[in-house]
């Protein structure tokens, strides 16, 4: 079964405080990236949740937003102790000065490290909550992206049969193909013979090289092979990431077909080379958003 690397998932989970929401998008991409989005509270915690992640879903493109809504972003607190030193120090020179108007407390708030900010201390409740809604959102991605993949691998095993169809198609062109180039062949020779005198042996030695070189029987049985090996890995429920190793093989297919239409020089067969060529793209597509 192949895997989407493109979902959805999201979880929630109630923690003593208040409901956590863990959400999860993923994207094609050919190494990992996650782009994570905590809310405070959480800083020491982001490794873990990276590591996390990585192991159960592998590759792709991540947008992970994580919710607490209990989370305020800082907790304010009053130095207490700094602010009884300031006030009673004005209080003092107050006194000193004979002065009445005793309203210190607006100037006090505007001095320095008189307010504590503290960043928002998350609980071993509200980390517990965190984590199964995380489990939640990746299970639901999970299977997200399996849903996908049964659509993508049917239209997979359609290209590549559709590619395979075609070897049968090619046998019989070829036969008419290899006919029509004896036929010049032996229309050349005459020509030749009437005109020049020529070395037999190197004469026959030359065609049988030039015969060679437009030869694609090794091109079809290497192309045949390629794709049901294709399929075989395609089907092979043991192999857990397909998409690299079925991109390798469609590197292999690629390579006969372009020899074959290189080698074709017959326009019938050059037509079932786009053909195949255009089943072959469509392949590489679906194959670039498969784990």
């Amino acid at each position: 079964m192949l895997c989407s690397m493109t979902g959805f998932g999201k979880g929630e989970k109630e923690s003593e405080k208040g409901k956590i929401s863990v959400e999860i998008k993923s994207l094609n991409g050919k190494t990992t990236d996650i782009r994570l989005k905590l809310p405070p509270g959480y800083n020491e915690k982001e490794m873990w949740i990276r590591n996390y992640i990585i192991s159960h879903l592998q590759r792709g493109k991540f947008d992970v937003n994580i919710i607490n809504n209990q989370t305020n972003g800082t907790n304010i607190s009053i130095n207490d102790d700094l602010f009884k030193e300031y006030h009673q120090k004005l209080n003092k020179l107050a006194d000193e000065l004979n002065e009445k108007n005793r309203d210190f407390f607006p100037s006090i708030v505007r001095i320095p490290n008189i307010f504590k900010e503290t960043e928002y201390q998350l609980s071993e409740n509200e980390w517990k909550a965190t984590k199964e809604a995380l489990d939640i959102s990746i299970n639901k991605l999970k299977e997200f992206r399996k849903q996908e993949g049964v659509s993508i691998e049917a239209d997979i095993k359609e290209n590549i049969h559709n590619i395979l169809s075609e070897i049968p198609e090619i046998e019989k062109i070829d036969k008419e193909r290899k006919e029509q180039i004896r036929k010049r062949l032996d229309l050349a020779i005459d020509e030749i013979k009437e005109k020049n005198k020529i070395d037999k042996n190197r004469f026959e030695q030359e065609i049988l090289f030039y015969l060679e070189k437009l030869d694609i029987n090794e091109e079809k049985q290497r192309l045949s092979q390629h794709c049901k090996y294709f399929i075989e890995v395609l089907d092979d429920d043991s192999i857990k990431t397909k998409g690299k190793k079925l991109s390798f093989i469609t590197q292999e297919i690629g390579r006969e077909i372009n020899t074959m239409g290189a080698k074709a020089q017959f326009s019938k067969l050059q037509k079932k080379v786009v053909i195949m060529k255009d089943n072959l793209e469509k392949i590489k597509e679906q194959l670039a958003n498969i784990l």
